[in-house]
């Protein structure tokens, strides 16, 4: 592939994953717990790409990768930084105050962690998300059957004022090793595991996303014009190419 299609096409996928990254975003400025997602690139070296995979009997494949600058490997990271807290009156509803803690669930594929607090009764009395996934207590999940339901400042769940369970809460150290498994949800991943902490949560309030609507309507608009230049920049180059090979096929003849 010609020098500049190769780093034409590197720049203009890179814009077009960061379109669908920044649309994720977007649509979920208003999902409850949402981190915001981000596009970090590098440089990428030559054991990376196809030329080194493809061609690895290939004498000339390396001298050509190193005529081609700014070819960029692509990586997805998640912005851990809390959320606006909006009071809701909801007495489901709560919020965690410490950026490195999760409530924890329970998903078919195991145990997941989440931010969003936006809890509700399933039909069998047990406290769930919003996606039906059982929200986990001290002593697993929480069943409240019928009666008046509050979840205090220190994540006590009171049905008429009796306790019948108290939130789990898990700490996270390190949290980009985190692992994205749904919008709200994550595995440990490759972080270390965490702790159990007493939980220090807002009642009827919801931690909501921390998207900027303006500055993620500027992303998009930036990657939008971003990737028709790196689409253009790529035609222009094509179009060259085939006037040279036409103009020397002539002069050969």
């Amino acid at each position: 592939m010609d020098r500049g299609t190769y780093a034409a096409a590197s720049g203009g996928l890179m814009q077009f994953r960061k379109l669908e990254v920044v649309t994720n975003n977007l649509a979920n400025v208003n999902s409850p717990g949402f981190k915001r997602q981000a596009l970090q690139g590098e440089v990428q070296t030559f054991d990376q790409t196809l030329a080194s995979i493809a061609g690895a009997a290939d004498p000339f494949a390396k001298g050509d990768h190193d005529r081609v600058p700014g070819v960029v490997d692509i990586d997805t990271v998640t912005d851990f930084s809390v959320g606006a807290i909006r009071a809701t009156g909801n007495p489901l509803d709560v919020a965690l105050r410490n950026a490195n803690d999760f409530f924890v669930v329970q998903t078919p594929e195991g145990t997941r962690y989440t931010r969003a607090g936006n809890f509700s009764l399933a039909a069998g009395g047990q406290l769930v998300t919003a996606d039906g996934l059982e929200v986990q207590g001290d002593g697993g999940p929480i069943s409240v059957g019928e009666g008046k339901v509050e979840i205090g400042p220190d994540g006590g769940v009171l049905v008429d004022g009796v306790a019948a369970g108290r939130l789990q809460v898990a700490r996270f150290d390190e949290m980009q090793g985190l692992e994205r498994v749904g919008g709200n949800l994550f595995a440990q991943g490759s972080a270390r595991a965490p702790t159990d902490t007493d939980p220090d949560v807002v009642p009827q309030s919801l931690e909501m996303s921390n998207v900027s609507t303006i500055s993620a309507v500027v992303d998009l608009m930036t990657a939008s014009r971003g990737f028709q230049m790196y689409t253009k920049t790529a035609e222009t180059l094509d179009q060259m190419n085939q006037t040279a090979i036409n103009q020397y096929g002539r002069r050969v003849r």
